[in-house]
């Protein structure tokens, strides 16, 4: 980041980066890890994607937690692009359903 941001954002988005990625917050560090890898793996960004897979196993994620992560950020992006794409998901009631 220090390449690409500006000196005056540098500061700013690392405080945030750490007030957020705490391990002592209301999610353990090995789960912030996991949604981040997750999330970057949809994005995809292949820097996050190396970066929080690193952290995650340093926080003690499994092989498998770690592909279970992915797998699920993969299924919720599925499933919403068939939704959003069918004009789907109106109605919770129906969504999952014949109706």
């Amino acid at each position: 980041m220090k390449q690409t941001l500006p000196d005056q954002a540098l500061k700013p988005l690392w405080d945030e980066y750490r007030a957020v990625m705490n391990p002592a917050g209301a999610l353990d560090g090995k789960t912030k890890q996991l949604i981040g890898l997750a999330v970057a793996a949809q994005i995809p960004c292949t820097y996050c994607v190396f970066a929080h897979t690193k952290f995650a196993k340093a926080a003690g994620a499994t092989d498998a937690q770690i592909k279970e992560a992915i797998a699920t950020a993969a299924l919720v992006r599925f499933n919403s692009t068939m939704l959003n794409g069918s004009d789907g998901g109106r109605d919770v009631g129906t969504v999952f359903t014949s109706k």
